[in-house]
Order: structure tokens, then C-alpha cells, then sequence
């Protein structure tokens, strides 16, 4: 017993690392954009954190979207069915395209309207618009690197994935310095290099990875010849009743992160600037531990296709405990470093730093719990298919209990920023008491590979 559960603690720390580390990175190159613009002031910092927001809405149903596809990839492995898992793929690039085009053409028309939702400040609205016009459109991109990576890490194939997420991410940040500050013939653009700098590097991100796939000839890499099932209209309703769900709860909690961003933003700019601020910052924790989540979903997703229910809620059990404890670890050790998160914002007033100090220690200890429920949601409840019970408790937390009384402390009582994010908080502790309650129920302890007929009828 002993030797198996070091044996399966070796196998998640190989699984998990690249994919934390990964994720790390792409959060701190958010925070990178936004140290990176610090210098121009409270505005500039403003416009990139909405814009990150409003992109961060759409790349979140992206994410419910690819998720899909890692989920079946687990399950597909696991039972030995590759063929499945490229069939997967192009499925869904054919949704992530239908359902990305009317996004990006909408765009162009009311980005500035969407801004305004969280601020009157014109110079806010106007930057951060355009900010939008130049990277929204890049998320096609960004929906072709999604699909393969979850496809390859439901493999257990993690650390290619991290590697060109590295290129990309330096890339960017070099495409940030250049054109934010100007040079080398180009004058300097601020925010707008910024936004510039985010599509150049997705596009490189995403040639660099279907060149490779195709160079050395992938399993997953999809070609004509291996696309004789694609039209199975068993497989289309498979994959579009395990996704619509993940989507859609996807997209109603990032809308939901949005309106907290827009109940901030009508406090003031400075509650805004802060936010966006911290947005990264509490993004850096919970990275630390999205390859902690994505690893227990590979290796219940794996065992669910082999039928191995037994050993899936043993691991399941294991990863639900351990999460809390070592994020809060984790939360102690960033409080040592404060001062070195902080620095690189020196430039913005006294105030709003000494206002982001107070909020950042209860946004640390705060993440313990958005950790947990991470992992119960993406780690063990979704490696079986549970999606629309998910949805159902993102839908109830956030928008029928949390959202409610931040917008009634915020506005009706008027409370400082410091008490109406710790209301905004609610959220997670009602998630947590119902997921708890819908892993000990076992009903996502299921097998979709062969699970369709009840898949459908869920």
C-alpha cells in the first residue's frame, strides 16, 4: 500500500509540475502586461486589467470547451481508443470556430460599450477598447493551443505543451518592452503595444505547435485518411452533451467574475486599478495548483476508462484532502514575499498600494478555498462527465447567493472595498459544502467511453 501510493504520488508530481509551472507563467505574464503599462498610471493599469477581464471571459468558455476534449482524452487513453481522441479534436475546433466568430465581429462594434459597464472614466473606456479590437481576435489562436494541450495532457503527455508555452510567453514579454516603450523605428505605443505584443505572441504560440505536431507525425495530429469517422453523429452528440454543459458553466461563472469587476470599477477607478492589480496576483496561487487539479483529472479520467471505479475514488479522496493544506502552506510563503510581488508597482500612489496591502493578505488565505473547489470541480467531478451538476452549483453560488450581496454592499450599504470582496467570497464556501456533498453521492463515477446512452440522457 505504501509503495503504491508513493508510486502514485511520483506519477502526479510528473504530471503536475509542467503543468503548474505552465500555468504560472501565463499568469505572470499577465502580471507582466500589467507592470508593464504601471509606469503610464492608474488608468493604464485600469484599461488592461478590464480588457484581460472582458478576454478572460470568452477564454474561460474556450477552457470549458478544450476541458471536454482533455476529459475524453483521459478516457480514450485509458481504453486504448487514440483514433477517438484526434476525431475529438477536430470537433471541437469546429465549434470553437462557429462559436468564436460572432464574438470577434461584435467586438469591433461594442468593446467600448462593454468597458463602460465598469467605469466612466473616457480615458479608461477609450484605451481599453481598443486594447480589445487589437487582441480579441487572437483567440482563435488561442482556442487551436487550448484543444491540443488539454488533448496531449489527458495523454499524460504535459511537458511539450510547457515548452512552447515558454517560447511564447518570452516572446511576449520581448513584444511588450519593444512596443510598449517604442524603438528600433517603432514609436512607443503603450497600452496598445501591450495589446499587439499579446496577438503576435498567440499566433507564434499556436503555429509553433501544429508545425511540431504535424513535423513529427503525432498520433493526435488529425489528416484526411484518419478522418473517416468524422460525420458519426453518436460521436457529435457525445461530445456536444459533455461540453455544452462545461461551456456554459464556464462562461456563466467568468461573466460572473466580470461583474464583480464591473461592481469594482463603478466604486472608482483606484478600486479598479486595485483589482486588476491583484487579479494576477491571486491568479499565481491558484496556478500553482491547476497542474495539482489537472493531474488528479488525468489519472481519475484514465482509470474511469479502464473501469478501475475502485482506485479513481481512492485517488479522488487523496487529491480532496491534500489541496487546502498545501495551498495554505503555499499562502504563508507568499506573504513572506510581499514586498517582492509589490515592487514592481512602486509607481502607483501611495494609497492604492497601501489599499491592494489590505486586500492581498485576505485574497492569499482566501485562495485556500477557491483551490478546493478547483479540485473537487475540475479534478474529480468533471474527469467523470459530472458537468451539468457543476454548472448547476457555479450557477447557484455566484449569481443566486455571492453576486447579490456584493452588489447590495457595494451600493446599498456602501461598504468599503476590503468588506465587499470578503462578500464576494460567499461564493466559495456555498461551492464547497455542495461538492463535497456531490463527490460522496459517486454518481460521477462513470466511464464515457462507453457511457454514452446515459451520458445523453444526464
Amino acid at each position: 500500500m505504501v509503495a503504491r501510493n508513493i508510486s502514485l504520488l511520483t506519477h502526479s508530481i510528473k504530471l503536475a509540475w509542467p503543468i503548474s509551472l505552465q500555468s504560472i507563467l501565463v499568469t505572470m505574464l499577465s502580471m507582466t502586461d500589467i507592470m508593464m503599462v504601471a509606469h503610464l498610471g492608474d488608468n493604464a493599469v485600469a484599461s488592461v486589467g478590464l480588457g484581460n477581464r472582458v478576454q478572460f471571459v470568452v477564454l474561460i468558455i474556450l477552457s470549458g470547451l478544450a476541458s471536454g476534449v482533455g476529459i475524453l482524452s483521459a478516457q480514450y487513453y485509458g481504453a486504448g481508443k487514440i483514433n477517438y481522441i484526434r476525431q475529438a479534436i477536430v470537433m471541437t475546433l469546429v465549434i470553437a470556430v462557429v462559436t468564436l466568430m460572432p464574438v470577434v465581429l461584435l467586438n469591433f462594434y461594442f468593446a467600448d460599450q462593454v468597458i463602460h459597464l465598469a467605469t466612466d472614466d473616457h480615458e479608461v473606456i477609450g484605451t481599453g477598447a481598443s486594447y480589445l479590437w487589437v487582441t480579441m481576435p487572437s483567440l482563435l489562436f488561442v482556442a487551436v493551443v487550448m484543444i491540443f494541450e488539454n488533448a496531449l495532457r489527458g495523454m499524460g503527455q504535459v511537458k511539450f505543451p510547457m515548452i512552447l508555452s515558454m517560447a511564447a510567453i518570452f516572446c511576449n514579454i520581448v513584444l511588450n518592452y519593444w512596443l510598449i516603450n517604442g524603438g528600433f523605428g517603432v514609436e512607443p505605443l503603450g497600452v496598445l503595444g501591450a495589446g499587439w505584443a499579446t496577438s503576435i505572441s498567440r499566433l507564434i504560440h499556436a503555429l509553433l505547435l501544429v508545425l511540431c505536431l504535424a513535423k513529427i507525425k503525432h498520433v493526435i495530429f488529425p489528416t484526411r485518411i484518419k478522418l473517416a469517422n468524422f460525420s458519426n453523429k453518436q460521436e457529435w452528440q457525445k461530445l456536444l452533451a459533455l461540453v455544452w454543459p462545461m461551456m456554459m458553466s464556464f462562461g456563466v461563472w467568468s461573466l460572473g467574475t466580470f461583474f464583480y469587476q464591473l461592481i469594482y470599477g463603478q466604486i472608482g477607478t483606484q478600486e479598479l486599478a486595485v483589482m486588476s492589480l491583484l487579479a494576477p496576483v491571486e491568479g499565481l496561487l491558484i496556478a500553482f495548483f491547476f497542474g495539482f487539479a489537472s493531474a488528479c483529472s488525468i489519472l481519475v479520467g484514465q482509470r474511469l476508462g479502464r473501469n478501475e471505479f475502485v482506485e479513481a475514488w481512492s485517488i479522488a479522496r487523496n487529491y480532496a484532502i491534500s489541496a487546502p493544506i498545501v495551498t495554505f502552506f503555499l499562502a504563508v510563503l507568499m506573504l513572506q514575499f510581499e514586498y517582492y510581488l509589490f515592487k514592481p508597482f512602486m509607481n502607483l500612489s501611495e494609497e492604492t498600494l497601501t489599499l491592494a496591502h489590505d486586500i492581498f493578505i485576505f485574497i492569499v488565505f482566501g485562495s485556500c478555498l477557491k483551490v478546493f473547489n478547483m479540485t473537487m470541480s475540475m479534478g474529480i467531478l468533471r474527469a467523470g462527465g459530472d458537468n451539468k451538476y457543476c454548472m448547476f452549483i457555479d450557477i447557484s453560488g455566484m449569481w443566486l447567493l455571492s453576486i447579490p450581496l456584493t452588489f447590495l454592499a457595494a451600493f446599498y450599504f456602501s461598504l468599503p472595498l476590503y468588506w465587499v470582496v470578503l462578500v464576494a467570497y460567499s461564493e466559495e464556501v456555498c461551492k464547497a459544502f455542495m461538492f463535497v456533498f456531490r463527490i460522496k453521492s459517486k454518481h460521477w463515477l462513470r466511464n464515457l467511453t462507453i457511457d454514452s446512452d446515459n451520458l445523453l440522457k444526464d
